[in-house]
């Protein structure tokens, strides 16, 4: 399929400067998946585990994912994105942010971790073994993301585009035309000039006409299947498939059956189960899937043929 340019030097792991070594304590890990693809519900739920972090965006500007594919980026500024990236994590997770008693008291109100762990989070007192971070945006740079945390293991959760579409559209009416009058939305920081718009970077070349007559729907759908291609492609590597440091997770899988997918995460991350995990895991439910079919029939159409290829690749055509 035709797909929109990639910076070659940055594509793959063979990047031209080698990954920087972690030098954190604490092990991190980072949770990817298109905005509205079920990353928060993920992090509210390992939020639940004792001796772990989450932290949602603001380390990282959303920015960042996508600048790394700026056609005059360059290997250097790459790498020391990479490290900064890295080093940021590094800096958080050992500030007073992490080790006061407010947030000592406020893990434990989410962990749950019996008299003895109140009795610590009283004296501000907490052991962190685990980061957890989330940024949806870093779904634009899964290469970028294992520049920086080469070792990490990584949870990349998925949802049907059509349903993420859906949401995007109705919960920060996203893509408009209104938004591409500037650079300023989270989904575009840089593009192309088109009359007194601009086509998102992510568009494939020879397509921007199409891309402005699309309704916002079809465009958010347009973003989601740039996202999941991204990192079906990296992911699918050999040698990180068989690293077993990537868990590749369906949100539908996890709502419809979340005690065998809720398991599955805990093996993946070495942890176990508590019981403010479980009563986390016991809100799942499917609810929220094939909400796709309130759109009407003719955005669904035109989103089925955009991306097809891609809804085909993760089983929901």
């Amino acid at each position: 399929m035709s797909q929109a340019t990639l910076h070659p030097t940055f594509s793959t792991t063979q990047g031209a400067i080698p990954a920087s070594a972690p030098v954190s304590d604490v092990e991190t890990s980072i949770v990817l998946g298109a905005p509205r693809s079920g990353t928060t519900y993920l992090m509210r739920l390992l939020t639940t585990l004792p001796e772990t972090e989450c932290l949602i965006g603001t380390l990282v500007s959303t920015s960042i994912p996508q600048l790394v594919h700026h056609p005059e980026m360059t290997p250097a500024v790459y790498d020391g994105l990479a490290v900064a990236f890295e080093r940021s994590i590094d800096a958080y997770v050992h500030s007073g942010r992490v080790h006061s008693r407010a947030a000592a008291l406020q893990k434990w109100a989410n962990a749950r971790s019996g008299f003895g762990g109140l009795v610590r989070a009283l004296r501000g007192i907490r052991t962190v073994k685990r980061m957890i971070y989330k940024e949806p945006f870093l779904s634009f740079a899964p290469a970028f993301v294992d520049r920086a945390f080469p070792n990490a293991p990584l949870i990349h959760i998925y949802r049907d585009g059509r349903d993420v579409a859906q949401s995007l559209v109705k919960t920060y009416k996203v893509l408009t035309d209104e938004s591409l009058t500037s650079l300023q939305a989270s989904e575009m920081r840089f593009g192309r000039p088109f009359d007194h718009r601009f086509v998102p970077w992510w568009v494939e070349e020879g397509r921007e006409d199409e891309f402005i007559a699309s309704t916002p729907y079809v465009r958010s759908i347009w973003m989601w299947k740039y996202m999941v291609r991204l990192c079906h492609t990296y992911y699918d590597q050999p040698a990180l498939t068989q690293s077993g440091r990537i868990m590749l997770l369906g949100y539908e899988d996890l709502m419809r059956d979340p005690k065998k997918f809720g398991a599955a995460i805990l093996d993946h991350l070495g942890e176990k189960p508590n019981k403010s995990y479980m009563k986390m895991l016991a809100e799942a439910h499917p609810r929220s899937i094939g909400n796709y079919k309130r759109v009407n029939a003719e955005d669904i159409r035109d989103a089925e043929r955009v991306a097809g290829e891609e809804l085909a690749l993760y089983g929901y055509r």
